[in-house]
């Protein structure tokens, strides 16, 4: 090809603005395949545990924008401004509907807590496993859902609300229940070791 290339620059100059063009659009189309390619390689070697995780924060994002769900369909819209690069590059927009968008397609700076939350979880629920702990225990469940709170707080705490920001034990039952349903998406989303319930 870049033979042929060269031949017809040598005897057709004019056709040189041509076969650049074309070549760009070739290295475009070889960038995008590759790309996905990447995507899908990458995919194929999550580890149990990262593919746990990601199903966590899904469920955990639709479980956020459940009480904002329509008669008609869809979800009262909450629009928020991304800085995710590519994700914008995407769009063509650094704004995006955060509760009309399924979590797989939300820009990674709005997945990172739900990830994050999902990740400590996925972890405490592992290692208690690992551990024989009673994993249906009101005790392992107050003691993760503090576990949960106590990261988020390291991650949040300088713009957490007042009511968020006390320690897990002071906290109301409502701010409670937002950690225990972490620590029951990731005991959801795991399969029963052999010998447990």
């Amino acid at each position: 090809m870049a033979v042929a290339a060269g031949v017809a620059i040598a005897f057709a100059p004019h056709l040189l603005p041509r076969l650049a063009a074309m070549g760009g659009r070739f290295i475009a189309m070889l960038r995008n395949a590759l790309s996905r390619a990447g995507r899908i390689f990458m995919s194929l070697f999550k580890t149990s545990q990262a593919r746990r995780i990601d199903a966590v924060a899904d469920r955990l994002h639709d479980a956020w924008r459940a009480p904002r769900r329509l008669p008609g369909g869809g979800y009262e819209p909450r629009v928020k401004t991304t800085a995710d690069q590519a994700w914008i590059k995407r769009r063509g927009t650094d704004q995006v509907d955060i509760a009309n968008t399924r979590y797989k397609d939300l820009p990674a700076d709005w997945q990172k807590e739900n990830k994050e939350s999902a990740t400590v979880a996925v972890r405490l629920v592992d290692d208690a496993s690992k551990r024989g702990a009673d994993l249906k225990s009101e005790e392992f469940m107050e003691s993760a859902s503090e576990s949960v709170h106590d990261a988020w707080l390291r991650r949040n705490g300088e713009w957490a609300p007042p009511e968020q920001k006390l320690p897990y034990q002071q906290l109301s039952q409502v701010e409670k229940e937002k950690d225990r349903v972490v620590v029951r998406e990731a005991l959801a989303g795991r399969a029963p070791a052999s010998g447990q319930g």
